[in-house]
């Protein structure tokens, strides 16, 4: 979420007029560099199957895996770049440069470097360093007090935007996936609760939205989303270690117990904040260190994370609840005045890493197996859930001269989110193979990508109705 507003975030009024006014000839290089950077990309992953193939041995030298990194990161963000020209997020760019990679570079340049990428455990510690960077980073954006400015509407929609969608994702892979295990249908239902409204705050700053009713509300509703999702994948992780084990099904009053544990965590995390924070940023300040603050946060976001497995939670749990612990108000804290706040220090490692993330889950994600009508017809059934899902918050808004619509609306996207769940979800172990097949890991991916371009282009339609119907009235 945090990721996709600092890399997309919009031009202030004054270089938007400057943009405007740009000469013709200049507009024509800009279109004519947007399919070079993707270009580039692509090249790039071409490169390491010669690398890896002359490498030899079934065990990569550290070498190898440094060249993989930088070709992988390179290519990340040629392709967020890409993206960014066509006013889209930076990770829809990512993600399909790893999808062009995984299945269009093997028939040309062969199996083995996709294959290493894949596989090789050190790159996804990497991307799993990136995805606790990023959810470290949505933590410390979070204003908690803004839930309680918005009323009681952003509780409600955000409650509504976990349960409608949770029930319509775990209903269509019950229908149309009746073989697979109990677990997968629950699994699939989780991802679809997830919400990302990075691309939903772009498109608010665009139009002078954000300090509407409705952005509030859509900002309050994302930060208890981010929470529940989390809460929920909880629960179903716990189910899944607990098949994988052989332990008999948790019963309701386990179920409770998982989600009284993360309610507890994430409770401790910010009750932990609330008088830990202001020490914890006065001791880096007096260390005198440029940064130090950094090497601080980043040691309690890894600790609460390995905390949080200890437990029987997910790692991007205690992640999250380090950000809220450091900076549980979203103000933006710094060890000093003149230096950078921990947000702003965290950016270069957001830069490298979190790219590294959804490259790889777009190289993971085989094409061919969402080209038969079964497969095609789970993933149109998935999107249609997502967005029916998230369109029934509309009936979340309580307040008078809110358009619901709107609101509804800007919790449609999954976005970067919505690949940690699937990610998640394709790493896990049951019985001996991954929770999530192939091709349900495939839908998923396309269920993200299709309610991350719809929402722009959706928000804006429907705020630009309100405009015209207020304008129409006065």
């Amino acid at each position: 979420m945090v990721r996709e507003i600092e890399d997309g975030e919009p031009a202030s009024p004054a270089a938007a007029s400057s943009l405007r006014v740009m000469d013709s000839g200049s507009r024509r290089r800009d279109r004519s560099r947007r399919p070079w950077g993707l270009g580039v990309g692509l090249l790039a992953l071409a490169i390491p199957a010669g690398a890896w193939a002359a490498g030899g041995g079934d065990r990569p030298q550290a070498g190898t895996v440094l060249f993989g990194l930088a070709v992988l990161v390179l290519a990340a963000k040629c392709g967020g770049l890409w993206a960014e020209r066509w006013r889209q997020p930076s990770v829809l760019g990512e993600l399909v440069v790893g999808i062009a990679a995984g299945n269009l570079l093997p028939p040309f340049f062969g199996e083995r470097g996709i294959a290493f990428v894949r596989g090789d455990p050190t790159l996804h510690v990497l991307a799993e360093i990136g995805v606790l960077v990023l959810l470290f980073d949505v933590g410390l954006e979070a204003d908690l007090r803004a839930l309680l400015r918005v009323g009681p509407s952003s509780g409600l929609v955000a409650a509504i935007g976990v349960i409608v969608p949770f029930a319509l994702g775990w209903g269509a892979a019950r229908w149309l996936l009746p073989d697979s295990p109990m677990a997968a249908q629950v699994f699939v239902g989780a991802t679809l609760t997830a919400t990302s409204v990075g691309i939903t705050v772009r498109v608010l700053k665009d139009l002078g939205a954000l300090q509407r009713q409705e952005g509030q509300i859509i900002l309050g509703a994302a930060i208890l989303d981010d929470i529940l999702g989390l809460v929920v994948l909880a629960v179903v992780t716990g189910l899944v270690t607990a098949a994988a084990t052989g332990a008999p099904a948790p019963s309701p009053l386990a179920i409770a117990g998982i989600v009284v544990k993360a309610v507890l965590f994430l409770g401790i995390s910010v009750g932990l904040g609330h008088r830990l924070s202001g020490p914890i940023v006065r001791l880096a300040g007096r260390t005198g260190q440029p940064g130090i603050l950094l090497v601080f946060g980043l040691v309690i976001c890894f600790v609460l994370a390995y905390v949080a497995e200890l437990v029987g939670l997910a790692g991007i749990i205690g992640a999250f609840a380090a950000g809220l612990l450091l900076d549980p108000y979203g103000e933006g804290v710094r060890a000093r005045e003149e230096e950078a706040t921990l947000s702003e220090l965290l950016h270069p490692l957001s830069t490298v890493f979190v790219p590294l993330f959804f490259v790889l889950i777009g190289i993971q994600v085989d094409v061919a197996s969402l080209l038969n009508r079964e497969s095609l017809a789970f993933g149109g059934v998935l999107v249609l859930a997502a967005v029916a899902g998230k369109l029934a918050c509309a009936v979340g808004v309580v307040g008078r001269g809110v358009d619901r619509w709107a609101v509804a609306v800007g919790m449609i996207p999954r976005g970067e989110v919505g690949l940690v769940f699937a990610g998640i979800g394709a790493a896990l172990i049951l019985d001996g193979r991954p929770l999530l097949t192939q091709a349900t890991f495939s839908a998923l991916v396309l269920m993200v990508v299709v309610t991350t371009l719809l929402t722009p282009a959706a928000l804006r339609w429907v705020l630009g109705r309100g405009s015209r119907s207020a304008d129409a009235a006065g």
